[in-house]
């Protein structure tokens, strides 16, 4: 079973509305084609607008040679006539390494005719939920119409399953073997079911490796999650031009530890660090995962967070 986490590579749940419509862009292709990439929040309009891309890549004597998926999901009608038009004209799909495809995505990531997964990739499911981000009849039936239309596109009934009872504000990661079974290329390290390692604070398994990133993520949810009712500790917060994504979780001394995803409002992933704070939580030492570089930052007097020097 996939862990079910908000807090993957990258990404909080969506299914409400989402605050733009995805990128969609042709780049050049290996064999004289076009690849399409597909990344942010999947919203009314963008299946119109990929298929004015097509046409014009065929009008043009170019095939599309696959389409590239980055998104956490949104507008499930969308992503429906999206996997549609994929699914009709037999085109390819992939996650790129480090990216991520999770909710609506999902059913477009299965539409392709032949799927690839890069190095540190993750694919996401979970129930639909209304604009609001609620679970009701309404989004209820709209759950049950996307398990249809899953099956239609030949996911496997595991995996529908655990589309069908993870709640809406959750996601549940495919594994290497939940990806086998739906005829998935994996590339690099696969994703498998991880063990909980404990034996010291989790900041130590920085390293430049997505894989890594997932283990060390995957290994703090699970925590965050005993610590916490069974529900992991998630926060997120948007400013003018970027959303943090955190998760809580303790450290077996007690002290506090955040694993962090910072991504612009198209949901790029910007930075990822992992922090842990001292005794009394005025402090925290972060660590950017993807160059090893470290920061200190410690409260002020008015209870900001700011720059500490260095020792």
């Amino acid at each position: 079973m996939g862990r079910v986490i908000v807090l993957g590579i990258a990404v909080a749940v969506c299914g409400g509305a989402p605050v733009s419509s995805a990128t969609i862009k042709k780049h050049p292709g290996k064999n004289g084609g076009v690849i399409i990439s597909l990344s942010g929040p999947i919203s009314f309009g963008d299946s119109d607008t990929f298929t004015r891309e097509v046409q014009q890549a065929n009008a043009a004597g170019k095939a599309v040679e696959i389409v590239q998926l980055n998104s956490g999901g949104g507008r499930l009608v969308e992503g429906v006539k999206l996997a549609t038009a994929i699914k009709d004209a037999g085109i390819s799909t992939s996650v790129g390494p480090g990216d991520v495809c999770a909710s609506a995505c999902f059913l477009i990531f299965a539409a392709g005719a032949t799927k690839f997964l890069g190095d540190g990739a993750r694919v996401g499911v979970h129930k639909a939920s209304d604009k609001d981000g609620r679970e009701t009849t309404s989004s209820g039936a709209a759950t049950e119409s996307m398990a249809h239309f899953a099956k239609e596109l030949g996911v496997p009934a595991s995996i529908i399953a655990r589309m069908v009872r993870t709640p809406s504000k959750q996601i549940v990661w495919l594994d290497s073997q939940d990806l086998k079974a739906m005829g998935v290329s994996l590339a690099g390290v696969p994703v498998q079911t991880r063990q909980i390692a404990t034996s010291g604070p989790l900041i130590q398994q920085a390293s430049t490796s997505l894989s890594a990133w997932n283990d060390f993520v995957d290994n703090a949810a699970k925590l965050s999650a005993d610590q916490n009712g069974g529900e992991p500790a998630l926060s997120r917060q948007c400013q003018l031009n970027n959303c943090v994504l955190g998760l809580d979780y303790r450290l077996k001394d007690g002290r506090k530890g955040l694993a962090v995803v910072i991504q612009d409002l198209d949901g790029k992933t910007l930075r990822r660090e992992a922090c842990e704070f001292n005794r009394s939580n005025d402090m925290m030492e972060c660590v950017d995962w993807e160059s090893g570089s470290k920061h200190r930052d410690a409260k002020n007097e008015k209870g900001d967070w700011v720059q500490a020097p260095d020792q």
